[in-house]
């Protein structure tokens, strides 16, 4: 059926809008570095969408719940084969996502013969301080993005680069500490999931219902599991779990 090249070509783009259509609706996960490591937040309906990966390394994901754990099991495998052949300061996320991430979902939405994997994933790795930080976005297609201070994983390309603006004019100065930062984060989230009006915003984004706002952020709240994890620096072989403070929501 696809020994033509065109039909391959076509039987591709239908992949990608068919992937693109079950992303759409997918709440995104920012992950930002801070003074204290890299704090990783978003909100889930039903399953976990981060999880500590290795040392020092954490992964995320939007998308199909059986394909998150598929490719977690797969990077977790590869991690600790890593380190024991070679030593734990070499298992990178630039490595996992070179040589093990990426290729999979890169052969997988290839090979049309198949289901395809729907997800995006992101990776992340404290360094010793703010500067040395990484984060890398791979998308289901095995495309890579790499950044160090802040990043937005979505649905597509057109929202990340939205929703990272967004995030890039809220966020105070790098490397800020995480008290500052998880307020911000609060609000990105109302300001995505929800209309000016349900926020009690005018056309201008001028707050002119505070009580509607408040019953915004406990809706939220209500509806959504908050997942907060921060890669801690200081204790780096372990990840701590943020509480939500209904504070950040308003």
């Amino acid at each position: 059926m696809f020994d033509e090249p065109y039909r391959w070509i076509d039987a591709i783009h239908q992949r990608r809008d068919y992937i693109a259509a079950q992303l759409e609706r997918a709440t995104p996960v920012l992950a930002v570095s801070v003074a204290e490591g890299i704090i990783l937040a978003t909100f889930h309906r039903q399953t976990p969408k981060i999880f500590e990966l290795y040392d020092r390394m954490a992964l995320a994901g939007v998308g199909h719940p059986a394909d998150l754990e598929s490719v977690r099991g797969h990077l977790l495998s590869m991690a600790h084969v890593e380190g024991f052949q070679r030593s734990t300061s070499d298992v990178t996320i630039e490595r996992l996502a070179l040589f093990g991430l990426a290729p999979k979902l890169k052969g997988a939405f290839e090979d049309v013969s198949v289901p395809p994997v729907i997800l995006n994933v992101l990776l992340a790795e404290i360094g010793p301080d703010p500067s040395k930080d990484l984060l890398l976005q791979v998308s289901y297609d095995g495309n890579i993005l790499r950044s160090s201070c802040y990043a937005v994983l979505g649905p597509d390309d057109e929202s990340r680069t939205k929703d990272s603006q967004l995030l890039k004019e809220r966020l105070p100065a790098h490397p800020a500490p995480l008290s500052a930062v998880l307020p911000v984060m609060g609000r990105f989230f109302l300001e995505v999931l929800y209309s000016p009006e349900e926020r009690g915003h005018d056309e201008s984004g001028n707050l002119v219902d505070p009580e509607k706002a408040a019953e915004c952020g406990r809706r939220l709240l209500t509806e959504r599991v908050w997942e907060g994890v921060l890669l801690d620096r200081s204790t780096p072989s372990r990840v701590r779990r943020i509480p939500a403070d209904p504070g950040w929501f308003r």
